[in-house]
Order: structure tokens, then C-alpha cells, then sequence
């Protein structure tokens, strides 16, 4: 199979993998399971350098009004979870979960009240109740892995999205204020649809495909400790391959911070510390895929954080087809071993500079290296070299 085939073939068949639907939280107590990655140490100081940074609230007035599904159809589940607590939080709940414990420690209102016992007023309890709704729609709907020979093939798992609504009423950049987002359909074309999206009287047109895109978008808290709420949009393009469109909201205009490879819009592969995992494909030694990692910089974008090496997980068995070499180092010609045809290997991973590890029958370790399509040390392109590749199909 040559190479432009294979391509082709690993895109569409990828993307038959992906399955689309929602993020997803647990239920609700004043201290949940889900957790908010935090760092375990220097919790006190971490909160008292933050505090009165961020946003103060989730929901600025969910003591004295009521909530409504416009406020919550659209928001990830890590953003109800602290809303949830955010109603204990008010009366000085004393969190007993580090990570909970640090965020309210860190608003300028929180006062922590060790006789609380737990009273809520009818407002409150019915908005806890609202919330808790939305918490148990997403509970089945958290990113998961669709193939055993491949972890890092995501996607969600088949669910019910109406629980998503076409406008939201939200504060999207902690000025008190709620902005009110809206999605229309403009034109539907042959290949993508032509999307509005909203925020206040500040338009975008956005393109979408038609084979994914929905009339929904997600509102996500990329970063806990800064005041902002983002904007997502996960879509599908005409080679099946997914990404996801990010926007923030600065009181005036949507600027866009990027987009990235995968269904990233979840609690499952944003921290809430501003890092979010993405799920990308390569094609180059076989048709896999890895997980990079992207960080908000100074001016709230997406910034990529390279990583030297990406494990494939679990590594995939392959049978020799050529001789070739192994080299002792990443990138280099200084050889281990010759590799006969017959021997079996385990591609372990790579980088993005062709260099890739595997590992021998007998435990050797070592790397190969592809050079314009073919394996190094041969006249071979790679997906003639080994039986076993995977090619998603």
C-alpha cells in the first residue's frame, strides 16, 4: 500500500473510531469524587498567593436567584462541581478534599465556619438540585478509550446531546456580568455549514463541518485561577479528522486561542491549571496517535509544549519484513543490532523528527528512523518493512 493511500486510510477509518457526545461529572455532595487536579503540596501557600486572583464566582447570585438550563445546558462539568460547592462555600463549608479546599480558599468572600451544619435557603436548595440534574446527564458522557490496540484513540461514548442548547446565559469573563452566547445556521454548504456565534452584539462566522458540527458549542474553564470561561467547539472535517475550536471572551471581542487536534472541550482533558491534552494523529511509522500537550500563555492562547518522546500505548507487535538496523541513540547512525526478517518487535513510540523506539524479542531497546518515508538502513519505505502495522483498517 503506498503512502497517500495509506494516509487516506488511516484518516477516515480514525474517524469512524470517534463517537461524539458529552463531558461528564459524578454526583453531587458538598465534597465529590471527580477530582480537580491540584498539586498536593504547598496547598496553604498556593491559596494565599491566589487569593482574590481569578474570578469570585461561578455564579455570582446563586444564593438569592434561580438558575435555569440556559445558565448550565452548555458549561463543562468541572465548572458544576464548583458551582455546586460554591453554594456550601457561601456558609463556610470546610472542605476536606485539598483541591476544593485551595480554589475557596483563595476567594476574597470565603470565610471557612466549622459549626455549619449544612442549611441551605429554598433558592439554594433548588438551584443544588438544578445543578446536581446536570452533573448526572453528563456522568455517562467522559472521554474513553475506543481501541484496544491504540489508548490514545478517545472519543465519547454514544449518548444524548440535547441536553445541549443552541444559547447560553453565562458570565464568560468574570466582570459580574452575564454575556448571553448564541449559535445560528447561516448557510448549510456541500462539505460544511456556515455558522454565527455570538457573544452579546459581537458576531463571528464560523465554518464547520456538516458531517459533525452541531448547534451547540461548550463553555469550559481552561484555567480555575483566571477569570475567564472559553468557548468551545468540537468538529469534524472532510477527512474524519477531529479538532477543537477555543475562543475567550475579553468584554468586548471573541479572540480566537487556537486550534486543537482532538475532542478536548472535557474535564477529562483540560486540568483546570491551564494545560489541555490533545489527541493527535501521526502518520509516519504506522497510523497512531499521542498525546500532546498544550499550555494558555501570557495572552491567553494555546501555546504547544513539545514533549521529546510520545509513548504508543500499548506498543504495537510487529514482524520483520527487511533487515534493518537499530541504532543505540535517538537520532544518531552508531548501530546495536541488525534486526532480520521474521524477528518480532514492540514499537514503543516516537518523537517528531522520525525517530522512533522499539523493543526486541529478546529485551533489547533501541531506535529507527524514517527518511523521507523509508526506514533508515534500508531502500524500503516503512510500511513495507513490518507486517503488523496499524492501519485502522
Amino acid at each position: 500500500m503506498n503512502r497517500r493511500k495509506l494516509q487516506l486510510f488511516c484518516l477516515i477509518a480514525a474517524g469512524m473510531l470517534q463517537i461524539a457526545g458529552c463531558e461528564t461529572q459524578s454526583d453531587a455532595q458538598p465534597d465529590p469524587v471527580p477530582q480537580i487536579r491540584a498539586e498536593k503540596s504547598n496547598q496553604d501557600k498556593a491559596s494565599a498567593e491566589n487569593r482574590g486572583t481569578g474570578r469570585d464566582y461561578i455564579f455570582q447570585d446563586s444564593d438569592k436567584t434561580l438558575l435555569t438550563e440556559d445558565n448550565l445546558s452548555n458549561i463543562d462539568s468541572r465548572m458544576l462541581e464548583l458551582a455546586r460547592n460554591e453554594i456550601f462555600a457561601r456558609h463556610g463549608q470546610v472542605f476536606k478534599r485539598p483541591d476544593l479546599k485551595d480554589y475557596f480558599a483563595g476567594k476574597r468572600w470565603y470565610t471557612a465556619d466549622a459549626d455549619y451544619n449544612g442549611s441551605l435557603t429554598d433558592t439554594e436548595s433548588r438551584n443544588l438540585k438544578l445543578i446536581q440534574k446536570h452533573e448526572k446527564l453528563m456522568s455517562a458522557n467522559q472521554l474513553e478509550k475506543l481501541w484496544d490496540v491504540d489508548d490514545h484513540v478517545l472519543g465519547y461514548p454514544q449518548g444524548d446531546e440535547s441536553i445541549r442548547l443552541p444559547a447560553a446565559n453565562v458570565d464568560l469573563n468574570g466582570d459580574g456580568t452575564v454575556e448571553h452566547i448564541q449559535m445560528n445556521l447561516i448557510q448549510h454548504n456541500e462539505v460544511s455549514d456556515e455558522w454565527k456565534l455570538s457573544v452579546n452584539d459581537t458576531e463571528l462566522t464560523i465554518e464547520l463541518s456538516d458531517s459533525y458540527s452541531t448547534s451547540y458549542f461548550k463553555i469550559v474553564d481552561s484555567d480555575i485561577n483566571d477569570p475567564y470561561f472559553e468557548i468551545a467547539l468540537e468538529d469534524s472535517n472532510e477527512s474524519a479528522q477531529f479538532t477543537t475550536e477555543y475562543y475567550f471572551y475579553n468584554g468586548h471581542n471573541l479572540i480566537h486561542m487556537g486550534t486543537l487536534d482532538g475532542l478536548t472541550a472535557n474535564a477529562l482533558s483540560l486540568d483546570g491549571k491551564g494545560t489541555v491534552t490533545s489527541s493527535r494523529q501521526a502518520i509516519d511509522f504506522q497510523c497512531w496517535f499521542y498525546l500532546e500537550t498544550f499550555k494558555l500563555d501570557g495572552e491567553h492562547m494555546w501555546k504547544a509544549s513539545p514533549a521529546e518522546f510520545y509513548p504508543m500505548e500499548p506498543p504495537t507487535p510487529w514482524v520483520a519484513k527487511v533487515r534493518f538496523p537499530v541504532y543505540k541513540t535517538s537520532g544518531q547512525h552508531d548501530i546495536l543490532k541488525w534486526v532480520e526478517p521474521g524477528d518480532s518487535v514492540y514499537f514503543q513510540g516516537g518523537d517528531t523528527e522520525g525517530n522512533g523506539k522499539i523493543k526486541t524479542e529478546e529485551g533489547t531497546t533501541g531506535w529507527i528512523q524514517v527518511k523521507d518515508g523509508h526506514l533508515a538502513g534500508t531502500d524500503t519505505d516503512i510500511y513495507d518493512c513490518f507486517e503488523g502495522l496499524l492501519l485502522y483498517g
